[in-house]
């Protein structure tokens, strides 16, 4: 069942879990602070002794602020919702409010494969069901705004992102660089740039052929299917 009521709820909802999130990354670092007045560090000793915790703090925000960029975008298209729509968002909604245990675990055990690949696996589990809840909005009749499509580079590139993730989750656990692996993200806009655009410039042709076809039988051309679809789009997810 698809509903306008209530969309309201589910995104602010989301949002209070991503805040949440983010404030928890912090939390521990936080806890360092009187241990290291009690041993009288300096400013300078606190942050070298806890750089691992910092760097995953910072990585981890980074991602977060990212994958809730990414939400937002995305639900902006949505007028309304469905059942199995808001179980799938609460997927989503779990891998964020999680992310601050792995996070955890890596700051502390950043040499160990299982604790890199429960980091990553993390974050490569949030983008996959992003993904999936891009895919369902897209394919769930009511749900999309008519008047607000996906575009071909947001959902392509939303497919690119959650594949390097992937493919940083495996390097990270089959291979001894630990989280180096998420460099690999820096691939998706070379990949976006090789594989989006003739992507959407090969549908817009395809929509220009079924349009002239159209016309020629004395038909009405057929709805701009490539609305949204531009290679120009600036909408990336």
């Amino acid at each position: 069942m698809v509903t306008e009521r209530g969309l309201d709820r589910v995104v602010f909802f989301t949002d209070a879990v991503a805040a949440i999130a983010i404030t928890l990354l912090v939390l521990p670092l936080v806890d360092e602070v009187s241990g290291a007045a009690e041993r009288s560090l300096s400013v300078e000793e606190f942050l070298g002794e806890n750089l691992s915790q910092l760097t995953g703090f910072a990585i981890s925000f980074a991602v977060i602020a990212r994958l809730w960029m990414a939400h937002h975008s995305l639900f902006q298209h949505v007028r309304a919702h469905s059942r199995l729509l808001v179980w799938v968002n609460f997927a989503w909604a779990f891998t964020i409010v999680i992310l601050p245990l792995p996070t955890a675990v890596v700051s502390e055990l950043s040499v160990d494969p299982a604790a890199v690949g429960f980091y990553i696996g993390t974050m490569a589990a949030s983008s996959c069901v992003l993904t999936v809840l891009m895919v369902l909005i897209a394919r769930t009749p009511g749900v999309l705004d008519p008047a607000l499509p996906l575009s071909s580079r947001g959902m392509l590139g939303s497919v690119i992102n959650s594949a390097l993730f992937l493919v940083a989750f495996v390097i990270g656990v089959l291979t001894p660089v630990g989280l180096w692996a998420l460099l690999a993200l820096f691939l998706a806009g070379p990949l976006e740039l090789l594989l989006v655009r003739p992507v959407a410039r090969r549908l817009m042709r395809a929509d220009d052929k079924a349009g002239v076809g159209a016309h020629h039988n004395g038909a009405r051309p057929p709805a701009e299917s490539a609305k949204g679809l531009s290679p120009d789009d600036g909408e990336q997810l």
